[in-house]
């Protein structure tokens, strides 16, 4: 079947609108949170999570659901928080598009866009400026909805690891939430295949896993199937760290993933040639085991017990994978490190000055604790993108919040067609409307001539928002934006839709 013309914009509008509007309560600190159908349900505010369980029965408004859908995971990718304000954005967009009044040629459109792009990009930039320490637990107690407590933890697990620090968030095993410092290592690595994850967040999290550590290229499935054998009988979940995999054993690996036979995730071992084999050193000095070494001729099939390292826990993403806890000997191998260190000269110096940093660093790790499983998930999920959004602002700095950021590119950017412009503010209306202010009506007066007036969502009333130490990070503002534009882009040219029949 297929539709054209004006009904598949309707049709793609009323899958945009269905996803919006669903997470639009879930904006700032007055959201209110979404109830999702599950064995117990599940209680939260995530959008990314949120626009995954969304569905229509009509495929072609499915459409327009996916589509922002896929808006609200590259946001999440981008940045670790924003979805919420992307698909606002992106509903804005769309509806603007469609309502204007002179249609033009689809290049002219595209080239349009890309300048507004441009200029909107450019002038956040402008108006960024660096996170300070005691601004800190102002974005993270924002981004946290407004918990203080979640706030005041990722101030304290920042101080304590540094900015370029570790910090990871775990599910405690009572009510209580805290923080606890542990010996850890992250590298620059992640997992193989998004099937590995075992989590919503797109993460792999494992306690108490096996590891084997080697510089192998596995070519076949047959290599590790004594490991993973032996990680079933243990009921303890295997992480494989090897030089690559070829696309048959990843086939087979993945499959027995599928039909939940296997808990395993493979991660590329850092580096290359004679420095990978010292950074998985480095990896065994923490989690003990053998480094299975390909000139040794070493055969993965002949490990024994103690030749598989082992830790508290692992969390692995696309990017890194952070090792937390182990019962090897960290010092030891830092002060060998110190030693070479004082022997050498050159640019290598610097590199094993890294490693020995790496080493150091140790990992804080956050422990959330809750009285039910509902309210342990969304807990845990508000602490992780107050998290992101935390490093994100160390990352990139920060702009004032509240949507204000929109707000003043508004005021400031000249020519900007009205339909984008009204669009801009639309986060500011959402916010206000979920704090429940009155005076809507009086908004277009109280766009401000100072840059740093605006709404307040926590007190419900208009002022200086700096002062009340209201700031977004800028990473996340300009992530939303763009995915927002990506889809108001892909709205206006297309004008069919074919449903393909199975």
């Amino acid at each position: 079947m297929i539709i054209q013309g004006k009904e598949v914009k309707e049709k793609l509008l009323q899958g945009i609108d269905l996803v919006a509007d669903t997470v639009k309560p879930t904006l700032g600190p007055q959201a209110k949170t979404v109830i999702l159908q599950g064995n117990p349900p599940v209680v939260i505010n995530d959008g990314v999570t949120i626009t995954k369980y969304i569905s229509h029965e009509d495929p072609y408004v499915q459409m327009g659901v996916q589509l922002v859908q896929n808006l609200a995971s590259k946001a999440q990718d981008s940045s670790g928080d924003g979805t919420t304000t992307a698909c606002i954005l992106a509903q804005a967009l769309c509806h603007g598009i469609n309502n204007m009044e002179e249609k033009v040629s689809v290049h002219d459109f595209n080239g349009m866009m890309e300048s507004l792009r441009e200029q909107v990009i450019n002038y956040l930039d402008s108006i960024a400026s660096d996170i300070e320490n005691n601004e800190i637990l102002n974005v993270a107690t924002i981004a946290a909805n407004n918990d203080s407590q979640l706030g005041e933890l990722i101030q304290q697990a920042l101080d304590k690891v540094g900015r370029d620090g570790i910090v990871t968030v775990e599910e405690s095993n009572n009510y209580q939430t805290k923080l606890v410092l542990r010996e850890g290592m992250e590298i620059p690595e992640g997992y193989l295949s998004h099937l590995m994850c075992n989590t919503s967040s797109g993460k792999v999290e494992y306690v108490n896993p096996l590891v084997f550590m080697s510089n192998i290229s596995f070519r076949n499935f047959k290599d590790i199937i004594p490991l993973l054998e032996y990680s079933t009988s243990q009921s303890r979940p295997l992480v494989i760290l090897c030089k690559g995999m070829e696309s048959s054993a990843m086939a087979n690996l993945t499959m027995n993933l599928i039909n939940k036979t296997v808990e395993c995730a493979v991660v590329l071992a850092p580096n290359f040639g004679d420095a990978q084999i010292d950074e998985l050193g480095d990896i065994q000095s923490l989690i003990g085991g053998k480094v299975f070494n390909s000139e040794s001729k070493d055969n993965p099939a002949s490990f024994v017990q103690g030749d598989l390292g082992t830790c508290s826990s692992i969390v692995i993403t696309k990017e890194n994978t952070t090792f937390i806890g182990g019962e090897g000997d960290t010092a030891s191998k830092i002060a060998s490190l110190r030693e070479t260190v004082k022997e050498m000269k050159g640019h290598d110096v610097a590199r094993i000055k890294s490693r020995i940093a790496r080493l150091k660093g140790g990992v804080a790790t956050i422990k959330v604790g809750a009285s039910s499983s509902i309210e342990m998930r969304e807990k845990k999920e508000r602490l992780d993108d107050a998290l992101n959004a935390t490093k994100a602002a160390l990352e990139e700095g920060i702009v004032i919040g509240g949507g204000n950021a929109y707000r003043r590119a508004i005021l400031e950017i000249p020519n900007l067609p009205k339909w984008f412009a009204k669009a801009m503010a639309k986060p500011s209306l959402v916010l206000m409307n979920n704090g429940g202010y009155v005076n809507t009506k009086k908004t277009n007066h109280l766009i401000p001539k100072d840059p740093n007036w605006g709404y307040n969502a926590l007190t419900n009333e208009y002022g200086d928002l700096e002062e009340a130490g209201v700031f977004d990070p800028v990473k996340v503002t300009k992530n939303s934006f763009l995915a927002a534009m990506s889809i108001a882009s892909l709205f206006y040219s297309t004008d069919v839709a074919v449903l393909v029949e199975e």
